[in-house]
């Protein structure tokens, strides 16, 4: 698996649209706006990876945070974005394509960073989400905050899934594409879609590893009761909240 298959899902126009309606018509989510309010300040200059079509930048700008970096490595995602804004009454936030393994800012930069709707685990490779951690703490400023979801492997409503799962890779036999287990790429509505599945512990490894500061995970549900039309948008997630120590200066 390598990111060119993920690029390629996100430059289907379905799933540009249904990211466009997203971003239009639902905006941020009650737990989303719970969590970012919470440990970002509107003054700061915050970072967003993975932007989509901009969903949680224009919200929170709307919001009235002032200076949002907004990127995303699909350029498909991020010329919809801008045709959003240009569509509408414009937008400060400063949209650009970028991976997230290789972040082209200073270190030390930005006062808080977020990885929404699951994004970072659609990045190929625990490695590579492990230098993306490392990439965000890197251009953070020391004692800023950093905020992601993941889906929950330890979910118990799936764990016969997960439990078949086992088997297969223990007898070699789960799918030729998959390079971790925890891996998924199968179709959907939308396309043949990739996303890494992890455990909390596998979590906590790669938090500390990166050099990061774990202070809690909740799930969405606990965080907030979410609307119907968000919850047929999205399954229920976890919010991971990490800090950037404050006597860490960086790479």
């Amino acid at each position: 698996m390598d990111s060119e298959a993920v690029k390629t899902y996100y430059r289907t126009p379905s799933v540009l649209d249904h990211y466009t309606r997203a971003t239009t018509g639902i905006g941020l989510w009650l737990s989303e706006r719970i969590a970012f309010t919470r440990y970002f300040s509107r003054r700061h200059p915050l970072l967003e990876l993975g932007t989509g079509t901009g969903r949680i930048a224009l919200a929170l700008e709307g919001l009235g945070y002032e200076d949002i970096t907004a990127i995303d490595l699909s350029e498909a995602m991020i010329g919809q974005a801008l045709r959003i804004v240009e569509s509408t009454k414009g937008s400060k936030v400063k949209f650009s394509v970028a991976d997230a393994c290789a972040l082209p800012f200073a270190d030390n930069f930005f006062e808080g960073a977020i990885f929404g709707f699951n994004g970072m685990m659609q990045i190929p490779g625990r490695q590579k989400r492990r230098t993306a951690l490392r990439e965000v703490r890197r251009v953070l400023k020391p004692g800023s905050h950093f905020i992601f979801t993941t889906h929950d492997r330890d979910n118990p409503h799936f764990r016969a899934y997960w439990a078949e799962q086992a088997r297969l890779w223990a007898s070699g036999k789960q799918d030729a594409h998959l390079e971790d287990f925890g891996d998924r790429y199968e179709e959907t509505p939308l396309g043949m879609l990739f996303i890494h599945i992890p455990s909390r512990q596998e979590i906590r490894e790669d938090i500390e590893a990166a050099g990061l500061r774990y202070e809690s995970d909740t799930p969405r549900s606990l965080l907030a009761n979410e609307s119907a039309t968000v919850r047929e948008f999205a399954d229920d997630c976890r919010f991971w909240i990490v800090r950037k120590s404050r006597d860490d200066i960086g790479e």
